[in-house]
């Protein structure tokens, strides 16, 4: 039989291994890539956490047990997310005046990266006030005014938060 024409099989499963539930079967022939097979699951169903493998009758190494389980990420980053939505949600609603900067590479900068290299924070000179609704729509909003590429970083301060102004004119 031609490996193209091999009908091979993958039940998308939800939770533990042992006590999950059944989401679907995905059916396909031919050849298929470890990465393709995932990328196929995410489309169904994002929630998919194994995916068990059962390859064609003709196959050679049919009967035997394939499983890809789904790669989480680190706990670090899932605490950063979890902190970022409670943030997000602590936000919502709320006026807040946006400050965006550039990361400049400097060899005499004050700042170090993950690669103890030394760079500096340039931040524009203008601010601008908006009602908070995400992260995503905050940065979609300095693509706006400052231009695509054209910051790295924002920071975000409340209307009371503000430092005093240094002058005023008016």
């Amino acid at each position: 039989m031609h490996p193209d024409t091999l009908k091979h099989k993958a039940s998308l499963w939800f939770g533990e291994f042992g006590s999950s539930v059944h989401i679907t079967d995905v059916y396909w022939e031919g050849d298929i890539s470890q990465a393709e097979l995932m990328a196929v699951a995410d489309q169904i169903s994002p929630d998919w956490q194994t995916i068990d493998l059962e390859l064609d009758p003709q196959h050679p190494c049919h009967g035997q047990t394939y499983r890809l389980t789904k790669p989480w990420p680190p706990r670090a980053d899932e605490e950063e997310a979890l902190r970022a939505l409670e943030m997000e949600d602590a936000l919502e609603g709320h006026y807040v005046w946006v400050h965006c900067c550039q990361t400049v590479m400097d060899p005499e900068g004050d700042l170090l990266d993950e690669a103890g290299r030394a760079y500096r924070q340039d931040f524009s000179t203008v601010m601008f006030c908006s009602e908070f609704t995400s992260f995503d729509d905050i940065a979609q909003q300095c693509d706006e005014n400052f231009g695509k590429g054209e910051w790295d970083e924002y920071e975000l301060y409340l209307d009371d938060t503000l430092p005093p102004p240094v002058a005023s004119f008016g």
